[in-house]
């Protein structure tokens, strides 16, 4: 069995100590891609079950950037140490319960080759626990500390329960983790030396709507938080327990608790809060700067905005094509990575945030009204280049390898900016590949507004190269009257497709070359109608080739009609055999059919008698 197509953005990637390999949770393996080719290098196999965490651990001195060790945790309960330079499998702790998040302190706030290598390593891990009442308010997720040195969960230490397991935020230096719990951060400071005695230190910081998403400042107290209603708050000097009373007085009179304050609220433990709100949803993704001068934020919107902390100004990066998840800086100031929610990953030159390379996975297929699924086309495979080609968001179709697990293209159908939250206008309802993989059609619908303004287009592209990149040849504006097109199918051999249509009819169509030449060869096809055929009026709702292209099987509801597609005439009919469903065929046409028109005597409507017609399919069982 081929298996192909994992998530690249189901938890954050990481960059390597040189900035030169980037390591991404891919399913049950962490890959490892060039960050100049943006071509997979290797992987570490060895998880049972999704990778959640991948940590880089970080070099101590400059000279030792080729160090390449990681820690990675699963929700198999596994947590493993790996030399991915080779790849190697150095250490495996099985704690045997899901960890869904992962951090660990003290890699990053002292340095890895130091005098005291007799201390233990701390990790914390967010954990899924199977509680047996299984009530509505029952908690469900714990955040635990594990010491990596022995093996082992630390007895008795449970940090937090939550109703659900969640993310892990860690700031730069490794001093503070937190998470977000409903309305509230949950903070812990992690002490200089720690270890299984010692008692972290914790704080809250309270809001009024439910929280999404947190970031730590690299250098100083603050911290970042956004909402589900896309505001983004901003505490300054969180953990400086309560002023003094003496403090507090200031001009003879006394000061209240807020006024001292601004925006925090109760007995929260910082100095000030400010809100910014520009999302129109919820706050996907947060992230400092790496100097601390700047705050990203992303969300539905598919914009990255950059806000400049101490005046709350922003700009923005636009038309990235898709909702952010994740933003991650490397250790090379001058390259970033983001993470975009239709699988793919962005690699992007500082500051001026350009696009260097994309490592794509497979895309989902795109959503349709309910009105359209009955015609709609997730994906068909092109045979020849063992390729799948999905009809993905934004009107593309993706051409994506199963064999090697990678994009070889993309063909925009439609150009259209991503607009969130608008409903869908447009929709890219039907796509079919001619045997060889060279030609290709899609049909889109434009919905109609208030019953006014629909539109369906048929359009033919052509391949240039191995690569398949698409070219469109021609465009037919309602191939079949106002009626929807249910179905696409091209010959074997020839430059010839059949479209169907629920109005009662099917045409033929043909490509034809034009050649030009002015300096050099020019050669555009162009494709034209060959005939029509309908059946009773009765919706024409498939259609097949044979393998010779000789015969053409056309659906009209409960029969399936046989034509000569050259002549354009019927040979014959395979009766109402199925009397309560329309009949559909799958993509590969599953009977090879003989020319069975020659020596069949035929009547006025081209149609064998009844006595031959049985005679001549006896046996013969449709597919639907």
């Amino acid at each position: 069995m081929i298996s192909g197509g994992r998530s690249l953005v189901s938890s954050p990637p990481a960059f390597s100590n040189d900035a030169k390999k980037l390591l991404i949770c891919h399913g049950n393996t962490v890959s490892i891609f060039s960050t100049s080719t943006g071509l997979q290098i290797t992987e570490l196999e060895g998880h049972k079950a999704l990778v959640t965490s991948v940590i880089v651990v970080p070099a101590s001195t400059p000279a030792s950037k080729i160090l390449c060790y990681c820690w990675t945790a699963s929700l198999d309960g596994s947590i493993r140490y790996w030399d991915f330079s080779v790849p190697e499998l150095m250490k495996m702790i099985d704690i045997q319960l899901p960890i869904f998040s992962m951090v660990i302190p003290s890699l990053f706030s002292q340095p890895v080759e130091s005098d005291e290598k007799t201390r233990d390593l701390f990790a914390y891990v967010s954990i899924g626990v199977n509680k047996q009442d299984k009530q509505p308010n029952t908690s469900r997720g714990q955040i635990r500390k594990c010491n990596l040195t022995k093996s082992c969960l630390a007895g008795g230490v449970t940090l937090a329960e939550t109703q659900e397991p969640e993310f892990i935020t860690i700031c730069l230096f490794g001093k503070y983790f937190g998470i977000r719990d409903k309305r509230k951060l949950r903070i812990w400071h992690v002490p200089e030396k720690d270890s299984e005695r010692i008692e972290i230190k914790k704080m809250r910081l309270h809001h009024t709507k439910t929280l999404t998403i947190l970031a730590f400042h690299p250098t100083k107290r603050i911290v970042a938080a956004g909402d589900v209603s896309g505001r983004i708050l901003v505490w300054r000097g969180f953990g400086n327990r309560a002023l003094s009373l003496s403090n507090r007085l200031k001009n003879g009179r006394l000061m209240t608790y807020e006024d001292e304050r601004p925006g925090v609220r109760g007995d929260d433990d910082a100095d000030s809060c400010t809100t910014w709100h520009w999302h129109s949803s919820e706050v996907k993704l947060l992230l400092f700067s790496s100097d601390g001068a700047y705050l990203y934020s992303g969300g539905k919107e598919g914009v990255l905005v950059i806000w400049q902390l101490d005046t709350g100004k922003k700009k923005f990066l636009p038309r990235i094509g898709s909702p952010l998840l994740f933003f991650i800086n490397s250790p090379d100031p001058s390259l970033s990575s983001i993470s975009c929610a239709d699988n793919q990953i962005h690699l992007m030159k500082m500051p001026s945030m350009e696009i260097l390379k994309s490592i794509a996975g497979i895309k989902l297929p795109c959503s349709v009204p309910e009105i359209c699924k009955n015609s709609f086309s997730g994906f068909v495979f092109d045979c020849a280049a063992g390729l799948v080609a999905v009809c993905a968001e934004n009107y593309c179709i993706q051409f994506y390898s199963l064999f090697d697990d990678r994009e070889i293209s993309q063909v925009q159908i439609c150009e259209r900016n991503h607009q969130p939250g608008d409903e869908l206008t447009v929709i890219l309802t039907l796509a079919a590949l001619s045997l060889d993989g060279c030609v290709m059609s899609t049909v889109e619908t434009r919905l109609p507004e208030e019953g006014i303004g629909g539109l369906v287009s048929l359009k033919f592209w052509m391949c240039g190269s191995q690569i398949k990149d698409f070219s469109l040849s021609t465009i037919i504006y309602e191939p079949h009257r106002d009626s929807g097109v249910s179905a696409i199918a091209f010959h074997p051999t020839r430059r010839m497709s059949v479209s169907t249509s629920y109005g009662g009819d099917f045409k033929i169509w043909v490509g034809n070359q034009d050649i030009q030449q002015k300096d050099k060869m020019l050669q555009k096809t162009r494709w034209t109608c060959h005939a029509v055929g309908s059946y009773k009026k009765k919706p024409m709702t498939a259609a097949a080739f044979s393998a010779d292209g000789s015969v053409l099987a056309v659906a009209a509801e409960t029969v399936i009609t046989l034509w000569d597609p050259e002549m354009n005439v019927l040979v014959a009919v395979i009766g109402d055999s199925l009397e309560c469903h329309t009949v559909q065929f799958c993509n590969l046409f599953p009977i090879h059919f003989e020319n069975i028109s020659n020596g069949l005597p035929k009547g006025d409507d081209h149609q064998p008698s009844s006595d031959q017609f049985m005679e001549l399919f006896d046996g013969f069982e449709a597919v639907t």
